[in-house]
């Protein structure tokens, strides 16, 4: 690059350092006209980022390196980086570059690839990234779903603590997806031994079981009568004046037993038969109560 002429004798004096500043500088506005990504190496940490060569200093703020806060900035000297310009300033030859928004993009493409092959039904691999009272979050790979509680064990739970921490890896299956929210709810337990399989020579009408109590109320007792079987206690088949609390353990006799709508009755004392609607009603009854808690809690 000429950078001076001499005046008397007509003289050029040249730079090759000048020239490939501006070679380089051509190439950083080329690529932030053009979104494409830059490689560089970052060679010094300074106040509020990290300097890196792209055969110029180039600056990238600690926000823009990771979608997550960087930790000790020096570990990154002599790491390489894969860079988009975020800002330029012509006049000064300066520029401001990010990372994050590499890893962004790269996620929201991912994000969008994974939702084309997602179907109800599949079994897929996810890890644990967070729990709430309601449920565990599950990453996917991209996309986070929802197990909620009832969908995390086929016994009844209060915390997805009970099943689950955070970073477990786990099998569950796509229940349903809203590809345009990008909402996707899971089920932990469809993807497990079914407890009415495992526990099948255990149930047969006037087997005499130890039960849990997992809810008393005036005209039901709801208890599980295996791991994740759940047998219900009608009015008129305990006494009233009886004091039963939740986690209680009781001996009851099997009495209905329907693996289609997988509802079983059981009785505590046998005093009398109790009229099928009346069951029927206590049925829904407790469905009511389940849809109700779960409405309370959120959905994905």
């Amino acid at each position: 690059m000429i950078h001076r002429i001499d005046d008397q004798d007509g003289s050029l004096f040249l730079s090759e350092r000048r020239a490939r500043a501006l070679k380089t500088w051509e190439k950083v506005v080329e690529a932030h006209e053009r979104d494409e990504v830059i490689e560089a190496t970052v060679t010094q940490v300074v106040k509020g980022g990290v300097l890196v060569d792209l055969g110029m200093r180039g600056f990238v703020p600690a926000s823009q390196i990771r979608r997550q806060p960087v930790g000790n900035l020096e570990e990154l000297v002599g790491s390489r980086l894969r860079l988009k310009v975020i800002d330029l300033d012509h006049k000064r030859h300066r520029v401001v570059l990010s990372q994050r928004l590499v890893l962004e993009e790269e996620l929201n493409a991912k994000k969008q690839e994974l939702l084309g092959t997602l179907e109800v039904g599949q079994i897929r691999e996810g890890v644990v990234v967070r729990l709430a009272e309601f449920g565990a979050f599950v990453d996917l790979g991209g996309i986070d779903g929802l197990i909620h509680n009832s969908e995390l064990s086929y016994a009844r739970i209060k915390h997805p603590s009970e099943v689950v921490k955070i970073g477990d890896t786990v099998q569950v299956e796509i229940m349903k997806f809203d590809p345009e929210a990008r909402k996707v709810s899971l089920s932990l337990k469809h993807a497990l031994p079914d407890p009415w399989d495992e526990h099948a020579e255990k149930l047969f009408e006037s087997n005499k079981l130890t039960a849990q109590i997992v809810k008393a109320t005036p005209n039901y007792l709801l208890v599980e009568i295996v791991p994740g079987v759940l047998a219900m206690v009608p009015k008129g088949e305990f006494d009233p004046n009886a004091q039963f609390s939740p986690g209680q353990e009781i001996d009851v006799t099997l009495m209905t037993i329907n693996p289609s709508t997988r509802r079983i009755t059981a009785s505590i004392q046998h005093v009398a038969d109790v009229p099928a609607e009346e069951i029927e009603k206590i049925a829904e009854d407790e469905k009511a109560d389940e849809q109700s808690e779960e409405s309370d809690s959120g959905s994905v």
